[in-house]
């Protein structure tokens, strides 16, 4: 675990720390991959969000931030965590780390300068839980499925909000709701994974609102952005190093405990570019915890997203496709025949700015996610 602090690096060799309390309401960001584009070493973290350390700095309401993995690039070496540190110095607040599969290439060498991987704090009586799913192939096991059990049992009733921090996707699978997901990269990923089994119940069963955060998104083909919400758990993933649509989010939490987000955009000059993060609802996945298996689901990425001119539609299936894009009100915008291809191309240059409603679907599956033509 890591807090770096101005020019003071903070080695935490148990699993808990109390984080000070300045304010009854408070911000925080979340980027993930920050290390930037695939393949690409840069000096530190990913230029573009570098960008805008002025701007989390201009919020004095921001008190800290936690990049969810992938914070240097493959195979790092002390200089790529040295570069880091001075970046994050320069930044001026407390930053934590949930590490991610490229952070974990060399696990002696990071866990030598930060310590535990998988942690917790209190901030403004809200829980903040970091876990490592690199240690078991993505679950969540063991000694350290043990620290999300006890830590729930002695903080859960005593604590509010609930806030669940770790690299990979780990909602997603192959036959559920949420493989509309395209992520950065399945390494390391076992044959099974017990979030759905195991980890999430623990969750689902607390009377707290739970907000999980994953950041493996970012590369050219994967998802930008995705936000799900169902019963008391939001689940959302963030990414950067693709020029369309990298981001990062600004999570605010007021003295009633209610969550909103500042969705920042590092592909250009307007960091609203994105829209709101809840425009990313994918409303037909979420009908309820039960569903959350289901084979019927039609997996497909849509990019960019938000789009101006033309979509590209990537998908895995072969049967004849469908499309149709809707308005708030639930018209019919748009609507396509697009037959045993994986790659479609969809001109939009003559619909209205805004927020849609695109289904993809054959004769047996079907899938619908958000769409914000600028």
């Amino acid at each position: 675990m890591k807090v770096l602090f101005i020019t003071i690096t903070i080695f935490l060799n148990g699993l808990s720390l109390y984080a000070q309390n300045d304010s009854s309401s408070y911000s925080f960001f979340v980027a993930g991959h920050t290390y930037g584009a695939p393949g690409v070493n840069n000096i530190g973290l990913h230029p573009p969000f570098k960008q805008k350390f002025n701007y989390i700095q201009s919020r004095s309401e921001i008190k800290f931030g936690i990049l969810t993995g992938d914070i240097v690039s493959a195979n790092p070496v002390a200089q790529d965590w040295d570069e880091v540190d001075t970046d994050i110095n320069t930044l001026g607040l407390p930053v934590y780390f949930a590490v991610g599969n490229h952070d974990m290439e060399n696990r002696p060498i990071y866990e030598s300068r930060y310590g535990i991987t998988y942690y917790h704090f209190i901030y403004q009586n809200d829980l903040f839980i970091v876990l490592d799913p690199n240690i078991d192939a993505w679950s969540i096991t063991g000694v350290q499925k043990q620290f999300v059990e006890d830590i729930l049992i002695n903080n859960a009733s005593t604590t509010e909000n609930i806030y669940v921090f770790f690299h990979q996707i780990l909602w997603k699978e192959t036959n559920n709701q949420f493989n509309y997901i395209f992520w950065n990269s399945s390494a390391g990923r076992g044959s099974s994974v017990n979030f759905w089994s195991e980890i999430e119940p623990l969750f689902r069963s607390l009377p707290n609102e739970v907000f999980m955060f994953a950041g493996d998104l970012g590369a050219s083909w994967s998802s930008d952005i995705t936000y799900d919400k169902y019963n008391n758990i939001t689940l959302i993933a963030t990414g950067m190093g693709h020029p369309d649509g990298e981001n990062f989010i600004v999570v605010n939490v007021d003295s009633n405990k209610t969550v909103d987000y500042d969705l920042i955009c590092l592909s250009d000059t307007n960091m609203n570019c994105l829209g709101d993060l809840t425009d990313y609802l994918v409303v037909d996945h979420i009908v309820g915890v039960e569903n959350v298996y289901d084979e019927n689901i039609y997996s497909y990425s849509i990019y960019p997203n938000p789009a101006t001119n033309q979509i590209t539609i990537l998908t895995e299936n072969l049967k004849e496709t469908r499309l149709q894009l809707f308005n708030t009100q639930g018209k019919l915008i748009l609507e396509k025949k697009l037959i045993s291809q994986i790659e479609y191309i969809v001109d939009i240059s003559n619909i209205p700015k805004g927020i849609y409603l695109l289904k993809v679907f054959n004769d047996s599956n079907q899938s619908t996610s958000k769409l914000l033509l600028k």
